[in-house]
């Protein structure tokens, strides 16, 4: 089968891994129009659910991934001047440049066709000579934009208090 997949984040990356690791003969290429060391964002928190699929879809990965976490079995959670400490839950974190940085080797040591700094051809061009093209352009996603009329996306906006902030200060609980 030959593969197009548009973007090279995580969900992209990965997706490329999986399919090539599922049948080696698979072409699959990867477009991402930002360089290999570019990211957005700065961490990516998993749940130990989540990590139990990475590890059976593709133990190297999990492995990879395991050696640079932040595990918490806790959540701090801090409301209206109290804490609330809530165990059993099971996380872990890393930062989103070397969760990127383990993708783009595993891809690489897969087969796959990673083209950084490149933007993907035109939709039509790819579904003319893929079998599978997969929009993996992230939260702006152009493809999503120039197929609304089929896909139908909505957005809702909310107002919202929650905010992300980064820190290299080690916590003993993950903290809310």
């Amino acid at each position: 089968m030959k593969i197009a997949v548009i973007g090279g984040g995580p969900g992209g990356l990965y997706f490329a891994a999986l399919m090539k690791q599922l049948d080696e003969n698979h072409d699959v290429t990867v477009w991402e129009r930002n360089a290999a060391s570019d990211t957005f964002g700065f961490g990516v928190v998993f749940s130990d659910e989540t990590l139990g699929g990475i590890g059976n879809a593709d133990p190297v990965v999990a492995e990879y991934m395991s050696r640079r976490f932040a595990r918490w079995s806790d959540i701090d959670i801090h409301f209206r001047g109290q804490m609330h400490t809530v165990g059993g839950q099971g996380f872990a974190a890393m930062s989103r440049k070397e969760l990127l940085q383990l993708l783009q080797r595993r891809c690489i040591e897969l087969g796959v066709d990673v083209r950084f700094s490149t933007v993907a051809p035109d939709v039509e061009q790819l579904a003319d000579e893929y079998d599978l093209v997969l929009a993996a352009d992230g939260l702006n996603s152009a493809v999503r934009t120039k197929y609304a009329d089929s896909f139908k996306p909505s957005l809702d906006p909310r107002t919202s208090k929650y905010m992300w902030l980064g820190t290299d200060q080690v916590f003993e609980a993950f903290k809310f």
